[in-house]
């Protein structure tokens, strides 16, 4: 039989070979975490290159974001003042429009106040004026019979004094706005041509609608023609006139100022639901529309101001 203690190893071989073994696994794991440090250092560089290019753009961004903004803001700057300018032009242009229109609706005023009084004192006839709606009114029964129109005597005669009333006033506002000389019975004061557009005559009744008998099948007919009445009495009856120029008025477009229009019972000065026989209603209205006969200089250059900045406006967007 063998003796098996030839085949045994001594204890001091098993130990070296252990710490071989050992010493060979650290070897390995440490060229393993070498190579996983190479790996990840490799990685890392990619990485920084990575992020070194991302920055880059970054930063090429920010730049172009704060050009954006700043041109931006340059533009914001320049529609401001572009803003302000209208502003200023906007205030200069309405407190011109609000002058010229007050100076029109002062005028108006001052021909009706005169016309009332050369009326009341020099003819001695009692009308009514509406200063702010450009109106003289003639009360019905001092022309016109209950639902006719044909005109009384005392009418004709009637008419005839606010002829020769307008006439006296009414030429100093009409005609051009052109250089002339003033009319001898024109004052300084009055001499406005071309100021007076035009000079309509109303016709107005009451809501009592007219019957079967009479001549005219409704009240606005019969307020038609009792305007026409009129028209016709102080422009075309020489014999009611001194001078006689009224049909010749003409505006600042060479147009005739005097007009008719008739209204029935639709322009109440009293407003009545049912029917009513209201005398304040049936009435003759001289409606006078004014304008002023020259636009201030500045207007239009405002104008074309406005018109240069929408230009720029239209260039900055």
């Amino acid at each position: 039989m063998r003796d098996r203690r030839r085949f045994t190893r001594a204890p001091e071989e098993s130990e070296f070979d252990f710490f071989i073994s050992v010493s060979d696994l650290l070897s390995s794991l440490i060229f393993i975490f070498i190579i996983a440090l190479l790996i990840f250092a490799a990685r890392m560089g990619g990485a920084q290159d990575t992020f070194r290019s991302e920055l880059k753009k970054t930063n090429q961004e920010r730049v172009k974001l704060e050009q954006i903004n700043l041109q931006r803001e340059q533009e914001l700057r320049t529609q401001a003042a572009v803003v302000d300018k209208v502003k200023n032009l906007s205030q200069t242009l309405r407190q011109n429009i609000n002058s010229y229109l007050s100076e029109k609706d002062n005028l108006q005023v001052q021909l009706l106040v005169d016309l009332r009084n050369d009326l009341v004192t020099q003819e001695h006839l009692s009308i009514f004026i509406d200063a702010v709606q450009g109106i003289l009114r003639l009360p019905d029964e001092i022309l016109f019979p209950f639902g006719s129109a044909d005109l009384t005597t005392e009418g004709k005669n009637n008419l005839r004094k606010l002829a020769n009333a307008l006439e006296r006033h009414l030429p100093c506002y009409a005609g051009s706005s052109t250089d002339q000389p003033r009319l001898p019975f024109c004052s300084d004061r009055e001499w406005h041509p071309g100021t007076l557009d035009s000079v309509f005559i109303e016709g107005h009744t009451d809501n009592v609608q007219v019957g079967r008998a009479n001549v005219y099948q409704s009240n606005l007919q019969l307020s038609g023609m009792r305007a026409i009445r009129t028209f016709e009495t102080i422009l075309q009856d020489v014999d009611l006139r001194i001078l006689g120029e009224l049909s010749s008025l003409r505006n600042q477009k060479q147009q005739p100022i005097f007009g008719v229009s008739g209204y029935g019972q639709h322009r109440p000065v009293v407003l009545h639901e049912q029917p009513t026989n209201e005398p304040a209603n049936r009435r003759i209205e001289m409606r006078f529309i004014m304008t002023n006969s020259r636009l201030p200089e500045v207007i239009p250059k405002i104008f074309n101001e406005l018109d240069q900045v929408s230009l720029n406006l239209h260039d900055v967007q």
